[in-house]
């Protein structure tokens, strides 16, 4: 039985994807000037100018991104939690989840640790030593997908494992994870370009990911909200089921729980 379910923190989690969406949109675009960056074909003379030039909208927009990418934490843990009866006592899958999107959140603060740096002493120091600072935090944030694949895996396998009985996420929402996976593994390639789309601020090396990302973590966050509004209905009727028939309010509740006829 699962009636000491608590609703609220469970949505008050998955509101954090919102969060983290937002305050990245607004940290990426009209902060940091990221639309389009720099392209990584310029000279480090160029970068470190247009760094300083820009250098106070970075530095807000990575203070605000690595705010938003630390609630991806609580975020994936309040979706990783309804694939947990997939595996009973040995939890492999939702250990790795766990593991995997610990890793995703760091790399997600990284990134901008290293953006941060870069903007930090820009104009003082060696542009070249504010250009390998700067490719660095855009290597992690388009190269250093593989621990978000594994968790990206993980989860998937988690639904499309999860007895009927507990099974609270559609199948297809599975298949779309497993899809994004195939389609960010191309992204390692950005490492041997340094112009054209795949590139990392291209359109296949970057914002390719960074949208179906956010689209994504929309589509999981209103999926892990019907499951929340599920599993409540699901503790109403055990409730309703454990009273006896003669007490007096056991009538009372099993009409509250009984479908109106359409």
């Amino acid at each position: 039985m699962e009636q000491q379910f608590s609703p609220k923190p469970h949505r008050l989690y998955l509101w954090l994807g919102t969060v983290m969406c937002v305050a990245y949109v607004i940290g990426f675009i009209p902060l940091a000037n990221f639309f389009p960056p720099p392209s990584p074909s310029w000279d480090s003379a160029r970068l470190t100018a247009w760094i300083v030039e820009h250098r106070l909208g970075i530095q807000l927009a990575c203070v605000l991104m690595i705010l938003g990418g630390t609630v991806c934490g609580p975020w994936g843990a309040a979706l990783a939690v309804w694939t947990r009866k997939t595996e009973s006592r040995f939890p492999l899958l939702y250990a790795t989840q766990l593991s995997s999107l610990g890793s995703g959140v760091c790399i997600i603060i990284i990134v901008n640790i290293f953006w941060a740096a870069a903007a930090y002493r820009a104009g003082e120091t060696s542009p070249e030593v504010t250009q390998a600072l700067w490719d660095l935090g855009w290597f992690l944030f388009v190269f250093a997908v593989p621990p978000f694949i594994v968790w990206f895996v993980s989860f998937a396998l988690g639904i499309l494992w999860n007895p009927p009985e507990h099974q609270l996420f559609p199948r297809w929402s599975a298949y779309m994870t497993l899809a994004l996976c195939l389609n960010w593994i191309t992204d390692v390639v950005v490492i041997f370009f340094k112009g054209g789309q795949w590139t990392y601020v291209g359109f296949i090396g970057m914002w390719l990911i960074f949208g179906t990302f956010s689209v994504w973590v929309s589509v999981m966050s209103f999926l892990g909200f019907k499951a929340v509004s599920r599993q409540e209905q699901i503790c109403r009727q055990e409730a309703a089921e454990d009273v006896p028939h003669d007490h007096p309010s056991a009538a009372s509740r099993i009409r509250a729980n009984t479908p109106t006829p359409e």
